[in-house]
């Protein structure tokens, strides 16, 4: 198990449990003593828990606080390539995509084989991946800009994408939780609702670790989406869950 997942799951036992003891954490990842020392000193050293006797505590401030863009590219990368590899395989000659806003969308721009396509996006980040290639006619909503997540959101944006048409809308999620598909800030969620709603074809992006969790807002359902494109991390029990109502894309 790679370091970064192995952080990311020490962080949703916290976020479950605030407190978890050293023999709880060997139980669930299969390590040593000693790299679970280390991985919890790495996670201490960023102000992501506290280490207590036995174990370790959550950082109660951070485990009610929407990550930023910046935290959120460090972790899963190699998870979040290959979902991006995955939703890229899926975009034709021609289409016009929407591309929410997320780190993994972000790496979607490595892994498109097309001469030509319309993008459409409300992430700078995105925006700025695709930006001077020749390839790509490019269009950035406007509005508000929300710093937390490098996005475009409000009335404006909204108006906007509501006048829009796409073959494919790829849009991330903080956590879904049986038919929920959940983020943590409901100005962009109402935006992903209404680019969905105007997609052919609608894919939900989330890696293993955003599954079985419910976030503060709800924006979609799974069963009306085309597909989920996840890793191959996914616990079998939640993927045959799924399978019995979307398409699960691994």
């Amino acid at each position: 198990m790679l370091r970064d997942e192995r952080h990311q799951r020490i962080i949703d036992m916290l976020d479950s449990n605030r407190i978890v003891s050293v023999s709880e954490i060997k139980a669930n990842l299969q390590v040593t003593d000693m790299t679970i020392r280390r991985d919890l000193k790495a996670l201490e050293e960023k102000g992501l828990l506290t280490r207590v006797h036995g174990g370790a505590k959550g950082n109660k401030e951070y485990y009610s606080q929407e990550l930023s863009h910046g935290e959120k590219q460090q972790m899963n990368i190699d998870e979040k390539r290959y979902i991006a590899q995955l939703a890229a395989a899926r975009i034709e000659e021609n289409d016009t995509v929407f591309l929410g806003p997320g780190t993994t969308n972000e790496f979607i721009y490595d892994y498109i084989n097309v001469s030509q396509a319309r993008i459409v996006t409300n992430s700078i980040p995105v925006f700025l991946r695709f930006m001077n290639d020749p390839r790509f006619e490019l269009l950035i909503v406007g509005g508000r800009y929300r710093e937390k997540t490098n996005a475009i959101v409000g009335t404006f944006a909204n108006e906007m994408l509501q006048q829009i048409k796409v073959n494919k809308a790829f849009i991330g999620t903080n956590r879904i939780h049986e038919h929920h598909i959940t983020n943590l800030n409901e100005e962009e969620g109402v935006l992903q609702k209404i680019i969905l709603e105007n997609a052919s074809e609608k894919y939900i992006l989330a890696d293993h670790t955003k599954f079985a969790q419910e976030a503060f807002y709800i924006f979609y359902d799974v069963r009306n989406v085309d597909a989920i494109i996840t890793d191959q991390l996914i616990d079998p029990e939640i993927k045959a869950f799924y399978e019995k109502i979307t398409t699960v894309i691994n």
